[in-house]
């Protein structure tokens, strides 16, 4: 009882807090609920709870396309990234080769480096090799990440020496030993850089604006600005789709939440 009086205001703090993060997707969850007379009742709660937004926002645009597009590309840039990061921290951490940690200074500047001084060669590359408005454009130019490097380095060098011995006792080469070896012992990391790169590559919007053209290529972001431009004075609509195209990272978010946790805190540990 006396830690539960001295935690008390912490706990009541954290909630407090927690609610006001929480507020703006329970305002839009309950505005999809509502019917167009009581969208503007009083209240968090709906008086008359209905789901018929979301079916008018299914029906009345291609919202399946939308989302479908954006689940293809985020998965494939998470996996690309997920792929390309592991292999460079394994290389990173368990080869050693000139230049190597100039190579890893490199990542880190990357890092520096702001998205809008990138664009505008990142377009025109794209534009010169005819990728516009493909999956190719989407998904090519983030395949890799500096992030997804450091985080995994940072795990890798926390993993003790003597698993790898104990792999290369027994016959196995590096690519046996990041199969088997760095690969499972990653899992915290790797999950908690799933989570970030699924919901980054969900939420871009300007770039995915810019080099689409066809309704058929274009994500789920772009869709909920059509709707929005669409049906101003339906805004129980508009929340609905917004619900939507939010649920995806939610539900990514949630699955991901210990791995998340978890590979963040190891990963800031120093090996």
């Amino acid at each position: 009882m006396r830690r539960l009086k001295r935690l008390l205001p912490t706990y009541l703090l954290a909630s407090a807090y927690a609610f006001l993060l929480v507020l703006p997707l329970l305002t839009l969850l309950s505005a999809s609920l509502r019917a167009e007379a009581d969208l503007y009742a009083p209240g968090l709660l709906p008086p008359h709870p209905t789901l018929a937004p979301y079916g008018e926002a299914l029906a009345k645009f291609p919202l399946g396309r939308y989302l479908l597009n954006s689940l293809l590309v985020s998965t494939a840039i998470t996996l690309g990234v997920l792929l390309t990061s592991l292999l460079a921290a394994y290389a990173l951490t368990r080869l050693r080769f000139r230049g190597q940690e100039a190579l890893f200074g490199l990542a880190i500047a990357l890092l520096l480096v702001p998205g809008e001084v990138t664009f505008l060669p990142l377009y025109l590359l794209v534009d010169r090799l005819g990728w516009l408005d493909t999956y190719l454009a989407l998904t090519v130019p983030f395949l890799a990440s500096p992030l997804g490097v450091f985080l995994l380095r940072q795990f890798l060098k926390t993993v003790p020496e003597d698993y790898f011995d104990a792999a290369r006792i027994d016959g196995a080469g590096h690519f046996q030993m990041l199969r088997h070896v760095a690969l499972p012992l990653s899992a915290p990391a790797l999950g908690a850089l799933a989570a970030l790169t699924f919901i980054g590559a969900w939420n871009m919007y300007l770039w995915p604006l810019v080099v689409t053209k066809s309704r058929e290529m274009q994500t789920a972001q772009i869709a909920v600005n059509f709707i929005l431009n669409e049906e101003v004075a339906r805004w129980n609509v508009v929340a609905a789709a917004a619900i939507l195209v939010l649920l995806p990272t939610l539900i990514a978010f949630l699955l991901a939440q210990r791995a998340f946790v978890r590979g963040i805190a190891m990963g800031g540990l120093k090996g």
